[in-house]
């Protein structure tokens, strides 16, 4: 992780915040979202992968680019910055999770994170020029108020299944092409020279 961070320029910055000014070099973390854009612009092959409860940014990096190295290059490509919290949490460290923010797995269980209008519920159609084509469920969020007075279906979102939901979604990532992990790796040391 420290190669990546190894490219970026360095400021002058006032740490203590005290006078007369004395500054410390720190890395500029604020070029993180040029370099990822310079970067990926210019690549056309990536593939989805699906994170699995055995799967960490550093063991993925190994498995797909042969060396944990390119953990960075897992982590720059789907843009996370926190590579705890935006890594999809499984297991212990999902329960944890759940435990510190609600108090526990039954309490997030109970309580209800929002309610929820369901206009179109998931279906598959066949189109003549398309053949079969699978439409999704749509559903937008509602107040208590709307949600009590609907007559459409509905339903409640626990906080446990909002935060399923949203861990879900984290787990739909990209993986740059293996062929072009050097070319990557060289073209980041270049950006800032």
């Amino acid at each position: 992780m420290s190669e990546y961070f190894t490219n970026f320029k360095k400021i002058d910055y006032n740490i203590d915040k005290v006078k007369p000014l004395r500054t410390n070099k720190a890395v500029n973390i604020l070029n993180r979202p040029v370099i990822r854009d310079k970067i990926l612009s210019s690549i056309s092959s990536y593939y989805d992968y699906v994170v699995q409860e055995k799967d960490r940014p550093d063991t993925l990096a190994y498995d797909y680019y042969g060396s944990v190295s390119y953990t960075w290059l897992v982590l720059l490509a789907n843009d996370i910055k926190d590579p705890f919290y935006d890594w999809p949490l499984f297991g212990l460290n999902f329960d944890n999770y759940i435990i510190k923010k609600y108090g526990g797995v039954p309490e997030a269980s109970k309580k209800v994170h929002h309610y929820e209008e369901i206009l179109r519920e998931e279906s598959t159609i066949y189109d003549d020029v398309e053949g079969y084509k699978k439409l999704l469920e749509r559903s937008i969020v509602v107040d208590k108020t709307t949600y009590d007075n609907s007559s459409r279906k509905k339903r409640t979102v626990s906080c446990y299944d909002y935060e399923v939901i949203k861990r879900d979604k984290k787990r739909n990532i990209i993986l740059v092409d293996n062929v072009y992990a050097k070319q990557i790796q060289d073209e980041f040391r270049t950006i800032f020279r």
